[in-house]
């Protein structure tokens, strides 16, 4: 197969550094007292440095405007959703940077989860049916408003799916079928959005670091028929002895090596048009730009 790939003709870098999904002052809480926004903030910082580190791109870059306004109206919980104003109206800004770009695939660097939900709903309508996507995460993001956790990054998977808030529903040009939905690296079982996976029947494989995980992915890839692949990775997934700058994470995380050989080999399936970064939360460089405050320089 002649694959394509985000980087080829048609091709969208989308930044999108949303960090009002994450929900709440507290979200990591490694960050000295007297910063409670900041932590969320450093969701803020990672895109930029997705982009600055990838390799040089010939194709569109678009930025997605974002927030920064820490205010209490701001970030107010509104029917279950942590700084809702602000999270619908990005994703509607997301949605028309990309419609205005038309983009036959898109890379998306972003802030938390929920970044996916716009490029992913483009590729949806553009591809159909034919659309498949990987959600490789510790989590499974198919939350609803009223489940207890009020960020819309664990709404995410939920939201393109078709299920949640029927204003961010409204504002999207097409869902995902379940069916056309496959989790990757699963491990927070307890997530209150388990309920709703397991009635929408959305399939899920675990990494065991082993040639199997890759059969049963290329097996679920081949019932659904699509030839089109969107592929969601969420830091957070992976073995924190491999990378350790996000939140969440552990050492029984998805090893890179294991997570390349999966898309590597995805890719000779299918034609990938979509992939995102999300959850680089360069907390370091937050904690030296506090010291640089402090400094006389």
């Amino acid at each position: 197969m002649n694959s394509m790939h985000p980087t080829g003709p048609g091709a969208l870098r989308l930044i999108f550094p949303q960090w009002q999904g994450a929900a709440g002052a507290g979200t990591v809480g490694s960050l000295p007292a007297g910063q409670p926004h900041q932590t969320l903030l450093s969701y803020h910082l990672g895109p930029p440095l997705l982009e600055l580190l990838s390799p040089l791109h010939d194709g569109p870059t678009a930025f997605v405007p974002v927030s920064t306004d820490t205010s209490d109206a701001a970030v107010e919980t509104v029917d279950g959703i942590y700084a809702r104003a602000a999270v619908l109206q990005q994703l509607r800004q997301a949605l028309e940077v990309i419609q205005d770009a038309a983009p036959e695939t898109v890379v998306t660097f972003g802030g938390e989860c929920s970044v996916s939900v716009a490029p992913f709903s483009h590729l949806a309508a553009l591809y159909g049916g034919d659309l498949a996507v990987l959600w490789v995460d510790a989590h499974p993001d198919t939350g609803t408003p009223g489940d207890g956790y009020t960020g819309f990054r664990s709404m995410s998977l939920a939201t393109l799916a078709g299920e949640g808030d029927e204003e961010f529903l409204a504002a999207l040009p097409a869902v995902v079928p379940p069916s056309n939905i496959l989790q990757i690296g699963l491990r927070d079982w307890q997530d209150p959005g388990i309920g709703t996976k397991q009635r929408l029947g959305i399939r899920s494989v675990g990494i065991t670091d082993t040639p199997e995980d890759t059969r049963r992915i290329l097996e679920w890839l081949a019932l659904t028929g699509a030839t089109k692949l969107a592929v969601h990775v969420d830091l957070d997934v992976l073995d924190r002895r491999d990378f350790a700058d996000t939140t969440g994470g552990g050492s029984r995380g998805v090893r890179v090596p294991d997570l390349l050989r999966i898309i590597d080999a995805v890719s000779d399936a299918g034609d990938i048009v979509g992939i995102s970064l999300a959850q680089h939360a360069p907390l370091e460089l937050l904690r030296l730009g506090g010291l640089l405050r402090e400094l006389p320089v």
